[in-house]
């Protein structure tokens, strides 16, 4: 049976480092944080030690309260940005190699980064 492409997943250590910061920045403890949040505490537990291979929905809303980004970054990502060959065709269409139209494009991508996490989680399951 052919296996089924899963989508790529963000850096699952660079998160739990970032809650773990997190926790102990606001002085609390994994179950204490669960708690207050009104989820099972196990499934915070497991998320910190790597147990779960995935950002479980629940865990996402903890993430999300803790103010911890769960997009993929592109250093997160299997392969960067460049290895997209769309993207590389849609830059070559427009850049012209100088530095300032460089900083135009960046400032582009970052203003429709909104836009594009919105429409994600809209066609998120």
């Amino acid at each position: 049976m052919p296996r089924i492409a899963k989508p790529p997943q963000a850096n699952l250590p660079r998160i739990r480092k970032e809650l773990q910061a997190y926790l102990k920045r606001v002085g609390s403890t994994p179950t204490s944080f669960a708690i207050e949040q009104g989820v099972n505490q196990s499934t915070v537990q497991r998320f910190l030690a790597s147990r779960t291979k995935t950002v479980t929905p629940k865990m996402r809303l903890l993430l999300d309260y803790a103010d911890i980004d769960t997009n993929i970054r592109i250093g997160d990502a299997a392969c960067s940005g460049l290895d997209n060959a769309r993207i590389r065709q849609a830059l070559d269409k427009v850049w012209d190699g100088r530095e300032s139209t460089a900083e135009i494009l960046a400032k582009l991508i970052e203003s429709v980064g909104p836009a594009i996490v919105q429409a994600s989680h809209r066609c998120a399951p």
